[in-house]
């Protein structure tokens, strides 16, 4: 049975995912900076804001895949 932790945490994955793919990697010398990493320190509110509409947006187009793995 998958908990609401382990989908929580695969949602904000796909989040940070998504977000290192439509926006490009920064990197100062030797420093490798991620969009996800970036958003989450700089502004963690605007971060969270986002990820929240990304996990509610996401669990209302995938609700039947989320129903089957609550039930795995």
């Amino acid at each position: 049975m998958t908990t609401d932790f382990e989908i929580t945490f695969a949602i904000k994955q796909l989040f940070d995912e998504m977000l290192d793919d439509c926006y490009p990697v920064y990197e100062m010398g030797n420093a490798v900076f991620y969009p996800s990493q970036i958003l989450k320190d700089c502004d963690p509110i605007a971060y969270n804001e986002a990820l929240l509409d990304f996990q509610d947006n996401y669990m209302r187009d995938n609700a039947d895949d989320l129903e089957r793995l609550m039930s795995e």
